[in-house]
């Protein structure tokens, strides 16, 4: 039987599970072209091979986890419009671009980017697992500028940093059961969702004049734990600890990797998550000064200071859209 699953009424309303298996060709064809916004799908049964497929995604407005497999070959042409996107394929071969000067061969289990600001063609054999993450352009594109990248369109390389693109599936490995349980709190998911969005960006986005990407493994272990405990009081202390450096030692690699100090590192990952609170809430029932002191803003003159500075625009302004 094909079923595709609505969202449960537990879950947020702004997180949404979409979930579709069975054996029906059309249904198949159908739902993959929704989910990946595909304006031309083609799924073609093996021989000897009964059809079946299954699909999955969960999503809110900023990022979603996608997940199909077919036992059918798959050809799709797909033009994202206001996304990023990486997809990996767990095993087997699949192509983007195939035939063409961009084709692109995805080596199994290592994630590539999408084409930006074009369509492209991605097929891959029967049985061979996909999975994406995708991501809203405008906060990407937000978060970059927030850490010194020009604003404006991202350009996303094809070979990434092989340092960050560890650290990205490691964190997607650990973070992705979180991701895909809709009924996550979504103070979590967002820490999450900044976590991933980050080393997308390390791993992906061209090397801007002045950013060194290829930060030390101690720096990427400081600013994970940053992004991940920032709901938490912490100290230079509990991030050194973390990094598996001395508090010195911790200043030092910021510096030397171009970064503020670890602890205006933190004040700005709060500031981030103060922001999508600011945007996701209803002006009617939202307090600017409750969302600031929840994120360890106990000084609200200060906070709206470093907020004006980070954003160009005060909390009320965020709030009221």
């Amino acid at each position: 039987m094909d079923a595709a699953q609505p969202s449960g009424d537990h879950e947020p309303a702004d997180v949404h599970r979409r979930l579709a298996a069975g054996s029906d060709l059309h249904s198949a064809t159908d739902f993959y072209a929704q989910l990946h916004n595909a304006h031309r799908v083609e799924l073609a049964p093996v021989r000897d091979r009964d059809f079946g497929f299954r699909m999955r995604s969960v999503a809110d407005r900023r990022f979603s986890l996608r997940s199909s497999t077919v036992t059918g070959q798959r050809w799709g042409r797909i033009e994202p419009v206001g996304r990023y996107l990486v997809t990996w394929a767990q095993h087997g071969n699949a192509v983007m671009d195939a035939g063409t000067p961009d084709e692109h061969v995805l080596v199994p289990g290592v994630p590539a980017t999408y084409p930006v600001g074009r369509p492209f063609t991605i097929e891959a054999a029967a049985g061979v697992v996909m999975h994406a993450v995708d991501v809203e352009a405008a906060y990407l594109e937000q978060l970059h500028v927030a850490r010194g990248g020009s604003p404006g369109a991202l350009t996303l390389t094809r070979r990434p940093d092989p340092v960050a693109l560890a650290r990205l599936q490691e964190r997607l490995a650990v973070a992705a059961p979180e991701l895909l349980e809709p009924a996550t709190p979504g103070p979590r998911r967002s820490t999450l969702v900044g976590s991933i969005s980050r080393l997308l960006l390390d791993a992906f986005a061209l090397e801007e004049p002045g950013r060194n990407v290829h930060q030390p493994r101690a720096v990427g272990r400081a600013r994970d734990f940053i992004v991940d405990h920032c709901a938490e009081p912490l100290s230079v202390h509990d991030i050194a600890a973390a990094a598996q450096l001395s508090e010195r030692g911790l200043q030092q690699a910021f510096t030397r990797a171009g970064l503020s100090s670890p602890m205006v590192e933190l004040r700005n990952a709060r500031l981030q998550q103060v922001r999508v609170a600011l945007r996701e809430g209803e002006p009617s029932t939202t307090s600017v000064a409750e969302v600031a002191r929840a994120w360890s803003f106990g000084h609200l003159g200060r906070f709206a200071g470093y907020y004006a500075e980070q954003f160009g625009e005060r909390p009320s302004d965020t709030l009221r859209g």
